[in-house]
């Protein structure tokens, strides 16, 4: 059993797709993103089935390899694999990363382009490369090292049949530790009924659920609220606040998805938790103000389905530390976001300890946001 001091909740396998191309079924691998070489020299990648190209850039901190340039040298594009970038190779190359940065183990999200590439699939194409993706990610890429590798499969969204299909799959594969939700499981960007049918074998299958950011499009694809010069709906009223994040998961206690599966959680990654404490607030305030007109009626507060079944994680969020026992000390993890703009590598520790003391956090309290409670919520054991 391994002995666990940091642990990344949030970071990213930043590969070229071409490592994991091989694993998808023959007559799907021309759906697999391809890698371009753009006029500045930069690589792009590029999906068959539509013009959009996404350059490499941001989605790498710094192209220098120096820490100490890691802001002046980013670019938006003009980068390129061929320049040995860090966060880009082979699993030896990424436990190396890790050594360096001083952190145990990650949990490994897909590539910033990951599934967002893959819309415009046909859909047993989609369910082909999410398949080949998820094998490569447990046969070749988290087998170097399962306790520090830890992979996040995709799902597709294709239907809740392929999506629940895929989830019983993926609970079979070693080094598989988790999914990562793009979209609601009936594939659309709003709940379903029939999402139960996902949330109930997950939570039968013991799976944990995340999602980088959120899933769904947000009040763009609510089907109850009417399109129109007036689109105040008995939703938005139940829970007036921003944002995409919030929203998922104002859909998800609106509709009683928690109050049909208790046991429930999801992880909604690289959010910061500064505001967190004021989403809970308002939350409330909003439910207990216009709940009678809108006919909403929960068994419980807003704040407390918040507090019970949401788990968050950032990067730097000193003000959000200080409020960890209003958000819940359980509730929060922390991450390096590797090797994104965001990332401190390779001084994540340094970060650690400024962050700890600037937030008067005890050794217990940083144990459960650095390392504790990511290791609760993906079910893996420390000694």
């Amino acid at each position: 059993m391994r002995t666990y001091e940091y642990v990344s909740a949030d970071s990213h396998l930043e590969v070229p797709p071409y490592f994991w191309e091989p694993y998808v079924a023959s007559e799907f691998r021309q759906f697999v993103p391809k890698v371009i070489k753009l006029d500045n020299g930069g690589d792009a990648w590029k999906m068959p089935t539509t013009d959009k190209v996404l350059p490499l850039g941001l989605n790498f901190f710094s192209a220098s390899h120096d820490p100490r340039k890691r802001w002046e040298t980013a670019r938006i594009t003009g980068v390129s694999y061929s320049e040995g970038l860090l966060g880009a190779g082979n699993a030896e190359q990424r436990l190396a990363e890790l050594d360096v940065d001083g952190i145990d183990a990650e949990v490994l999200f897909p590539a910033v382009a990951g599934q967002r590439t893959l819309d415009r699939l046909p859909a047993d194409a989609y369910v082909a490369v999410v398949r080949g993706y998820n094998d490569w990610l447990s046969v070749e890429f988290t087998s170097a090292d399962p306790d520090r590798l830890f992979g996040l499969a995709m799902i597709p969204p294709t239907s809740v049949e392929a999506a629940v299909a895929e989830l019983r799959r993926i609970a079979t594969l070693s080094g598989i530790r988790g999914v990562s939700l793009h979209q609601w499981p009936n594939g659309s960007g709003g709940p379903s009924p029939e999402d139960d049918l996902f949330w109930a074998a997950a939570i039968e299958l013991d799976v944990p659920i995340c999602t980088h950011g959120t899933f769904g499009d947000g009040a763009k694809s609510d089907p109850r609220i009417p399109r129109g010069p007036k689109q105040f709906s008995p939703f938005n009223a139940m829970l007036s606040t921003g944002g995409k994040n919030c929203y998922t998961q104002a859909q998800l206690i609106s509709e009683g998805v928690f109050d049909r599966f208790p046991t429930l959680r999801i992880y909604f990654a690289e959010t910061g938790i500064q505001w967190i404490p004021g989403f809970m607030e308002m939350a409330d305030h909003e439910y207990q103000r216009h709940r009678f007109w809108a006919d909403i009626q929960l068994p419980r507060l807003p704040s407390e389905y918040i507090n019970e079944h949401f788990v968050w994680s950032f990067q730097q969020d000193r003000f959000g530390l200080r409020d960890r026992h209003v958000i819940g000390i359980n509730n929060i993890m922390w991450a390096t976001d590797f090797p994104h703009m965001a990332t401190d590598w390779p001084e994540s520790r340094m970060l650690i300890k400024q962050q700890t003391a600037d937030a008067n956090m005890s050794a217990e309290d940083a144990n459960h946001v650095f390392r504790d409670t990511c290791l609760d919520f993906f079910r893996i054991s420390r000694s």
